[in-house]
């Protein structure tokens, strides 16, 4: 059964999603960058709405940025993801990230970022990542965009290779999560895939990721992809 990963920025929009049914709400700062990191005391104030009602994750930037002084440490965070951009190349990424994880909280659990835009980020491409995430103990990978003005995931990934994704993935006993610019069409092409979850921003909100959460877009998304779990039985 595939499940919805809805990112919000404060305390409101966070609000929002829980009702709405939004399966797992995600936390990050959409002028930040594509895992841009919310300010701890905003972190604390949306954990605080949610109520330990869902799961909460967390963005936590790029490694190249990362600082374990300013990790959320609040109750309530199953998840927390990291990028690698800028670490292709570099031989000590693998190190680096290891570093990073032991900081998070016990029972916060590390998610792999894979980026289908990977040369504009300069980041390792996915299977790499995909061989670390298993060593590292992460519980799920997420593959997104980068560049957030240079398209969706299918414009950089073919149907092929996003179905190749979340068959490895799961194959390594991780979760799959797709997101990177989308929409409710791609979502639509998505679902017959079955990833664990879709994570948006952008479909929540327009064509604005910065702009406001609609709670009629997030009511449209969770009707949508709801239909997966219903077809399946329908068959």
């Amino acid at each position: 059964m595939t499940k919805l990963l809805v990112s919000v920025r404060d305390a409101g929009e966070a609000r929002l999603a829980l009702a709405a049914g939004v399966d797992l709400i995600d936390v990050k700062e959409p002028l930040a960058g594509a895992l841009g990191p919310a300010a701890p005391a905003v972190v604390a104030e949306i954990a605080a709405a949610v109520g330990g009602a869902r799961p909460l994750s967390v963005a936590l930037g790029e490694l190249d940025d990362f600082d374990a002084a300013r990790v959320p440490r609040v109750p309530g965070i199953a998840f927390a993801k990291l990028g690698l951009a800028h670490g292709a190349g570099r031989c000590d990424w693998p190190g680096r990230w290891q570093g990073a994880i032991a900081a998070l909280p016990a029972g916060t659990a590390p998610v792999a970022v894979v980026y289908a835009d990977h040369a504009r980020a300069r980041s390792p491409a996915f299977r790499p990542i995909l061989t670390q995430a298993v060593r590292l103990g992460c519980r799920a990978v997420l593959v997104d965009t980068f560049d957030k003005g240079a398209g969706g995931i299918f414009d950089h990934w073919s149907a092929d290779a996003v179905r190749e994704f979340i068959d490895k993935t799961q194959a390594a006993g991780l979760m799959a999560v797709v997101g990177g610019g989308l929409t409710l069409e791609s979502i639509e092409r998505l679902l017959p895939l079955a990833p664990d979850y879709v994570a948006v921003r952008g479909a929540a909100c327009g064509a604005d990721r910065t702009a406001s959460i609609s709670p009629e877009r997030l009511a449209a998304l969770v009707a949508l992809v709801a239909t997966s779990e219903s077809a399946r039985f329908s068959h």
